[in-house]
């Protein structure tokens, strides 16, 4: 509006329009183009960070090949298989833990193929871990069973005494067939006794028999074996068993010298199971002259002496005395092995048949000769009957 030009008669409708331009709207545009500036930066800003590709970690993945063995077999571990979404497979590093323990075999590598032979068997957990470019790592197990190529021994077979056996001596001898499909040595564990299962008797045994030892009349046994070849592959045996004969001993004590002689029931007789030592001046010897083979053997008599030698309630036998005893145990034929001693070891190997079934215990103490010559000792026994032969000789056993 012009200055000075207020009074007067201007009229209203008369007057001109200048028109100014505010600062204030001046301002306010250049702050919201800042603002509109800053906002397109965030969002440049913002796009860049979101179009970042992730990285994802690899896929361990593997083959074994055969998928079953022993630790003569050669395996085949195959990672091909692993993969990786941002790497190409050739990137991807791998390595192998063959026991699981947590101890790698192989150092990271770009080979996905390899062969591993376990020298051991038993179970094994197999480990892959496979590493992509950036370090990312992915792990696998994967179980395996390892045999041994090596074969167990067969189970202990054809014992002896047979299973089942009854009415056995007291001395047996035991023994069976054992057999390692590669010629391994065999060590051999033995279990024996009156229980079933039968307690351990011997261990680490490299014979394929043993001896029990003196065992009890009427008692059944039990045994078995078990065998462990040389590479430790055990196998174990069945239980046998088998039965002794049931005899009837008894003792006598001989009043005359006080001594004391095991009897034995034999059918319906009984006899002395103990060649007798009772000296009878001029009619009776030790073999040799030696009192200690009087003690093991009992004494030689002259048949003369022989007839009144046996303490009172006893008697030299009849023939027909000897024949019973004889038609019990089987005949002559099997007879005398049922009546030989096999405990003590006195008769001369090989002592054929000798089983002492009879419980009769007969040792061989040999014969004197009237010019005082002695033989036979460990070879034969000869027991006087109280039956003549003729005027010279009576029937013996």
């Amino acid at each position: 509006m012009g200055r000075g030009m207020w009074e007067g008669g201007w009229g209203k409708r008369d007057l001109l329009l200048w028109c100014e331009k505010p600062k204030l709207a001046v301002g306010y545009k250049s702050s919201l183009m800042k603002i509109i500036r800053l906002f397109s930066g965030i969002i440049i800003i913002a796009g860049l960070l979101s179009c970042e590709k992730e990285n994802l970690p690899p896929v361990a993945s593997f083959t074994v090949d055969p998928q079953a063995g022993n630790n003569e077999t050669l395996f085949t571990f195959d990672a091909s298989a692993s993969s990786d979404p941002d790497d190409a497979a050739d990137q991807l590093l791998i390595r192998w833990d063959w026991e699981g323990d947590g101890f790698f075999d192989t150092q990271y590598a770009a080979n996905r193929i390899a062969e591993h032979l376990f020298s051991e068997p038993g179970e094994y957990n197999v480990t892959l871990v496979v590493k992509d470019s950036r370090g990312l790592t992915d792990t696998l197990k994967q179980a395996l069973t390892v045999e041994n190529a090596n074969q167990p021994p067969l189970p202990p077979s054809n014992p002896n005494p047979g299973n089942g056996t009854g009415e056995l001596g007291v001395n047996i001898f035991c023994s069976w067939e054992c057999i390692d499909p590669e010629g391994d040595m065999i060590l051999y564990t033995v279990y024996f006794g009156v229980t079933n299962p039968p307690e351990k008797l011997l261990n680490n045994h490299t014979f394929n028999s043993f001896d029990p030892g003196k065992l009890e009349y009427g008692t059944t046994y039990y045994w078995k074996v078990d065998a462990r070849d040389s590479e430790g592959q055990t196998v174990e045996g069945p239980v046998w068993e088998f039965s002794t004969i049931d005899l009837n001993f008894s003792t006598m004590t001989d009043p005359r010298d006080g001594k004391s002689y095991t009897t034995i029931e034999i059918g319906s007789q009984w006899w002395m199971a103990e060649n007798l030592n009772y000296n009878i001046a001029g009619g009776s010897y030790c073999y040799q002259d030696l009192e200690s083979n009087c003690i093991q053997y009992g004494r030689l008599y002259k048949w003369e002496a022989a007839m009144s030698a046996c303490p009172d309630g006893w008697h030299l036998p009849g023939k027909s005395e000897f024949e019973v005893m004889l038609d019990y145990l089987g005949g002559g034929g099997v007879a005398g092995g049922k009546l030989k001693d096999y405990e003590t070891r006195k008769w001369q190997n090989p002592n054929t048949g000798a089983t002492n079934l009879s419980g009769f215990g007969a040792l061989p103490g040999g014969r004197r000769y009237g010019d005082n010559n002695f033989s036979g000792i460990k070879l034969y026994a000869q027991f006087f009957s109280s039956t003549e032969y003729d005027s010279g000789e009576a029937y013996n056993l």
